[in-house]
């Protein structure tokens, strides 16, 4: 009963962490579709802002629309958005005259829609979306973005507009990956279905229908952004775990729902398993129950019997005489051999006795009886059935009847041997995979190197690490990284050779030790090559892990060994090590050999690593500050930038010494220097009236920002050194951002009651959210040099900045481009609506008395 109750507790349990799941999981898919779709509607827009420019130049620039040249501006926004829309021009009487698809089942004439009576009303409302409109032709729905553009006095002259139809709409949702049983559906606020993956044939499915269970209505009529609820029965006949989202840009909401005969198939499976263990439980308990009533009762009538010979005595206990006959034995040395006794009376040692030979015997039971002295030797016995076992024999002679014979005592050392090689198997080979661990292979390797210098060869290793496996263990548990390791163990012997030896160092490191190779270097090279690519190649698959999948790849560092006979064997390992960590940096899934130069720069870099703390304390960092420039050529702000002068080495760059910090701490400390150091300067400029407007930018990591201790540090900064708060920019990274979104705004926002300002660095290079980007009190935006420096000859690059801009003008942020470092650089951005820069273009990072001849010099002209 007790096994049954905590079976049924156990089910209940992962039924309700299984629709919990399912809850978060369809509410992200629905997040994910708004992101989706917003993000096709800004796109959508952008094309309907180019094509309005355009229109309104051509009426500028006379009193008709040059038709080619529109229609090509045109078919150039239509490429960018032919899978989602279809761009049409009307005139101010609502007549469609330029565009794709203009038929009589296209809403050709737009007069009397919504929408366009919103635009022909006078008011500029930007991007108006309309709810579901039926074609003209009454058999297609479609959803229409629209702009107004105006003749050159102000006056209407109609709207540019993208149509959205149904079928495109439904290509929107069916990026999702969903469950047999699932859905995503799109309606418009009318409760009217404009989309649905998969389509459904019933009257409820047809586009256009007005629908929806009463849980769906309810969340609409009290309107909710967004909510997961449970239906029962749906039109379908299928109950789900939905998740309702209202869209952002359009009058429209999505849902994503989860059918329940999807996500509770292997729950349902585990009860019917958990009531067939729960009667095998029972049935192997009575059973078991059972034979042990027999085996009391046996074991009774034995220990009877045992009494009369030696009665406590455990030990295999058997006489023999002089011609190593047996006289005597307990019933323990019969089990022991697996004869009865009747047989092991008058049996002869050797009969049994399975080192040594008959005349080896009856000389050691001789020499015993005249040592007359114990002795006690480990040997081997021969059961019946022909197994041969450990023990441990003590024997002793003496007088029984006045007869010389010799005393045995035979002792199940099986255990300790078995004990013993577990031991040596847990000092020698990792418990998991069963491959050798490092003590074994440095004992190989060994043997190997002076092999290597005994037939004049060459050996190699193969550092082999998993790329992302710490993702396996976060995402799909321990228990299947695990596992995960067990199948590579696997591969790995699969692809060396029988003689080859193959290790894991722990983690997710494994080591291969090729030997026998040829001993000419570039020959041993490319064997050694051939066996790494062909692991690299062999891990390149997807592994099944539970209910998550992960995509195998490996980086592996390769180094030769064997020529120098009198290396240490740590050497080749660390060789191979620095090697691997070489294939990590060149984006992984690769093989990379050791060179000479890989151990050089690991010396500078430990060099460079103990030096950072002694630095700060001997004051040898600087600041430098690169200006930050209007359009107009004013300088409003300085970049903070830290330089270390080293007495040694010269002034070195940030590229070297910052990643180091940030991995041994010296960040933090650091950080709090820059800090100090910018502000004590905003507080001598304050003073200047001709730089009292000045503002400093100033990085803090992600490390130092996160510091329980930051905001009030910065307070006891600002206050001490007299600093303007509101002349402070504080730059801060994406990584700094993403995690705990709750207590990164609650810092922010007690700095910016100060008066302090933020803006968001490299800003498209990492993992930005418009989901948590809104929530932030961000004063600005910075365009990544990485899109500036190609942006006149990549058209991505270009995209990227130019929608960078747009988005901070929606949200109302400023924003500034790094990196400019060319006139037509920054004409392009101005051209895009960017107003702020900074890069080479104008000055490089100064020290501050070049920096303020700068000014000076600026002044002037």
């Amino acid at each position: 009963m007790l096994v049954g109750a905590v079976l049924l507790y156990t089910l209940g349990e992962s039924k309700q962490r299984k629709e919990a799941e399912v809850r978060a999981m369809v509410e992200n898919l629905s997040l994910l579709l708004d992101q989706s779709i917003t993000s096709s509607v800004r796109e959508i827009d952008l094309s309907l802002q180019l094509i309005g420019d355009q229109l309104e130049r051509e009426l500028r620039s006379g009193a008709r629309l040059e038709v080619e040249r529109t229609m090509a501006a045109i078919s150039q926004q239509q490429g960018r958005i032919a899978e989602i829309a279809e761009l049409r021009v009307t005139d101010e009487h609502g007549m469609a005259v330029l565009g794709f698809g203009v038929t009589a089942q296209a809403c050709t004439r737009c007069a009397g829609q919504s929408f366009f009576e919103e635009h022909r009303s006078g008011a500029d409302l930007g991007l108006v979306a309309s709810k579901l409109i039926q074609g003209e032709g009454g058999d297609t729905w479609m959803m229409v973005f629209s702009r107004r553009y105006n003749y050159p006095d102000g006056r209407f002259a109609g709207v540019v507009a993208a149509v959205v139809s149904s079928r495109q709409l439904e290509l929107l949702l069916s990026g999702l990956k969903l469950g047999p049983h699932s859905i995503a559906l799109m309606r418009d606020l009318d409760m009217r279905l404009a989309a649905r993956v998969p389509p459904s044939a019933g009257m409820g499915g047809r586009i256009g229908s007005q629908g929806g269970s009463r849980e769906l209505r309810d969340i609409v009529a009290a309107g909710a952004r967004a909510e997961s609820f449970y239906s029962a029965r749906t039109a379908d006949g299928i109950s789900r775990i939905n998740a309702f989202r209202r869209l952002s840009l359009m009058p429209a909401f999505v849902v994503v729902g989860w059918g329940e005969e999807d996500y509770l198939a292997a729950w349902r499976d585990d009860m019917r398993k958990a009531g067939m263990l729960a009667l095998l439980f029972l049935f192997v308990t009575t059973f078991a129950a059972w034979l042990l009533w027999r085996l009391i009762g046996v074991n009774e009538r034995a220990n009877q019997r045992s009494r009369i010979l030696l009665q406590n005595a455990s030990d295999g206990i058997h006489i023999t005489d002089l011609q190593c006959k047996v006289i005597e034995a307990s019933d323990a040395f019969c089990r022991m051999l697996g004869y009865p006794r009747s047989e092991i009376i008058g049996m002869n040692v050797s009969t049994w006795e399975a080192r040594l030979t008959a005349a080896e015997a009856l000389d050691a039971i001789r020499k015993i009886h005249a040592s007359g002295e114990v002795c006690t030797l480990e040997t081997l016995h021969r059961r019946a059935d022909g197994e041969v076992f450990p023990v441990e024999l003590t024997s002793y002679p003496l007088e029984l009847d006045g007869k010389p014979v010799v005393f045995h005592s035979a002792r199940d050392i099986s255990a300790r041997k078995k004990s013993e090689a577990v031991v040596k198997k847990l000092a020698f080979f990792d418990p998991l995979t069963g491959l050798p661990n490092r003590r074994l292979l440095i004992e190989r390797l060994e043997t190997a190197v002076r092999s290597c210098a005994y037939h004049k060869g060459r050996g190699a290793l193969l550092f082999i690490d998993l790329d992302n496996f710490k993702s396996v263990n976060d995402t799909a548990g321990h228990h299947q990284g695990d596992r995960l390791l067990q199948q590579v163990a696997e591969i790995l012997l699969q692809c060396v050779r029988k003689d080859d030896s193959v290790a894991r160092l722990g983690g997710d490191e494994f080591v291969a030790m090729l030997e026998g190779l040829n001993g000419e270097t570039a020959a041993a090279v490319r064997e050694a090559e051939l066996v790494a690519s062909k692991i690299l190649h062999a891990l390149r698959k997807t592994f099944r892990l539970g209910n998550a999948e992960y995509r195998g790849s490996a980086s592996i560092g390769v180094t030769l060994f064997g020529d120098d006979p009198q290396e240490g064997t740590e050497e080749p390992l660390k060789r191979a090590d620095l090697a691997m960590y070489r294939a990590k940096l060149a984006g992984r899934d690769a093989i990379r050999f050791f060179d000479p130069q890989m151990q050089a720069e690991v010396s500078r870099r430990a060099e460079l690593d103990a030096g950072l703390w002694q630095a700060l304390e001997r004051q040898q960092f600087v600041l430098h500050y690169q200006p930050q420039i209007l359009a107009d050529g004013r300088v409003v702000a300085v970049e903070a930038l830290v330089r270390w002068c080293h007495p040694e080495r010269g002034m070195i760059s940030p590229a070297e010494f910052i990643p180091l910090a940030e991995e041994n701490g010296v960040i933090v400390p650091l950080g709090r220097w820059v800090l100090e150091s910018a502000c004590v300067q905003l507080a001598h400029w304050a003073s200047d009236s001709a730089r009292a407007e000045l503002a400093i930018a100033v990085n803090v990591s992600a490390r130092q920002f996160r510091h329980e201790h930051f905001v009030d540090e910065l307070i006891e900064i600002l206050g001490r050194t007299g600093a303007p708060p509101s002349r402070l920019e504080i730059e801060l990274t994406e990584s700094a951002l993403l995690d705990d979104v709750e207590s990164v705004v609650a810092k922010m926002d007690a700095m910016k009651a100060m008066g302090v300002r933020f803006s968001l660095d490299d800003f498209g290079t990492g993992y930005s959210s418009l989901a948590y980007l809104k929530r932030l009190p961000l004063d600005r935006l910075k365009i990544d040099k990485g899109f500036v420096c190609d942006i006149l000859v990549d058209p991505n690059d270009a995209v990227i900045a130019r929608m960078i801009i747009v988005l901070a003008e929606n949200l109302g942020l400023q924003v500034l481009a790094e990196g400019v470092e060319t006139e037509a650089q920054r004409e392009f951005l101005v051209q895009q609506g960017c107003n702020a820069y900074q890069g080479y273009l104008f000055s490089r990072p100064l020290p501050v008395a070049e920096l303020e001849a700068y000014f000076d010099r600026q002044q002037q002209v």
